[in-house]
């Protein structure tokens, strides 16, 4: 794995409760160079933050190859959580809520409201990404079974904005099971990761900031989406179970 200069440098760990960050990396922008590197510095504060693991689960699709370096540097398998957003029905990029298997959701109830999303047209919509969750999962890992009960789990993502990804993965991880949980990712805004700690155990976070305005492309030099089979081809280096599975159908958007 290549690492570049910037993952030399010393992570500085500093926890404040729930929460941990690196003074080396936070409060600045393109501190990484891409997913990879940024999965690097991530499982050096991951070390420094004394967290022990039994799985990395990477958020699809982006979260993958990051959850691909902390794997491989924890010497840990590797597997996969389907959550999608809920989005605004006049945008597919803002949203106010996410969806992961069994229908398990969190959305901001004063945010829909405020925008004059009716309850009946919410509850539709996280039913019909409640299908869409499952058929990738399929599409993804072959298997909507997830086998935690008692692990320490550590779930990661490219980046933690608003929180209601993370928030929603952790919350079905922990319906399934999972003794420890650890949210992980390369960036945070510090609301983001606060509302990921009301569920995580712990919240660990390489570059974390603040203020009215958050990107998750903004800590990296390099950004672009990763694709269903790409994601597969990282998870398959790391998870056993995956390594026969067969190429999935054409990746959705």
């Amino acid at each position: 794995m290549i690492v570049g200069e910037e993952a030399s440098v010393g992570c500085g760990i500093h926890v404040e409760g729930k929460l941990a960050w690196c003074e080396g990396f936070s409060w600045r922008t393109r501190v990484f160079r891409d997913r990879i590197e940024a999965g690097a510095v991530l499982a050096e504060a991951l070390a420094e933050a004394r967290v022990e693991g039994d799985i990395v689960y990477a958020i699809a699709a982006g979260g993958v190859p990051v959850g691909y370096a902390v794997a491989e540097r924890m010497e840990l398998n590797l597997d996969t959580i389907v959550v999608k957003k809920i989005t605004f029905p006049w945008t597919t990029e803002a949203g106010f809520g996410a969806v992961a298997l069994e229908g398990i959701h969190y959305y901001n109830k004063t945010i829909a409201l405020a925008s004059g999303l009716e309850e009946e047209w919410v509850r539709g919509r996280i039913r019909e990404i409640a299908d869409y969750v499952v058929q990738r999962t399929l599409r993804l890992r072959g298997s909507t079974e997830y086998s935690v009960e008692g692990k320490r789990v550590i779930v990661v993502d490219d980046g933690i904005a608003m929180g209601y990804t993370m928030l929603v993965a952790l919350k079905y991880l922990k319906h399934k099971g999972a003794a420890r949980l650890i949210a992980a990712a390369p960036t945070a805004h510090v609301e983001g990761a606060r509302l990921a700690a009301s569920i995580a155990d712990m919240v660990v976070v390489a570059n974390m900031r603040k203020g009215p305005y958050f990107a998750v492309a903004d800590a990296y030099r390099e950004w672009r989406d990763i694709s269903d089979e790409e994601a597969l081809e990282y998870l398959r280096r790391r998870s056993p179970a995956l390594q026969a599975f067969n190429t999935p159908s054409p990746n959705e958007s």
